[in-house]
């Protein structure tokens, strides 16, 4: 269940990185460690071709620079529902009524 998580939330951290500049995989594997991801070049490529075959990211050459990615406009959708799913869980986890809230947030 952990490393489905993680996966999961490397896939959003790699759209909204997408999003932001066009990413070499050097610059998507440095960023998902900055956030803790124990990953290289080659964990990273795997996952960059799952999400160009779901249709997210697109690559193309750039002079000087090599390979970047890009996000698709089907990308920015799926990021946008992930965003409202990872919202939709942290308010239900951190909900007064939530069954087990004194776990997550402390004793009420």
């Amino acid at each position: 269940m952990k490393r489905q998580f993680l996966g999961l939330l490397a896939r959003v951290y790699v759209l909204q990185f997408a999003m932001e500049v066009p990413a070499t995989v050097a610059m998507l594997a440095e960023m998902l460690m900055e956030y803790g991801f124990q990953v290289d070049i080659g964990t990273v490529r795997p996952l960059l071709r799952a999400l160009q075959m779901e249709g997210y990211l697109q690559s193309v050459l750039r002079d000087g620079i090599g390979r970047v990615y890009l996000l698709t406009e089907q990308g920015r959708e799926e990021l946008r529902a992930s965003r409202e799913r990872i919202d939709d869980l942290y308010r239900r986890l951190h909900a007064p009524d939530a069954v087990g809230s004194e776990s997550v947030t402390g004793p009420v």
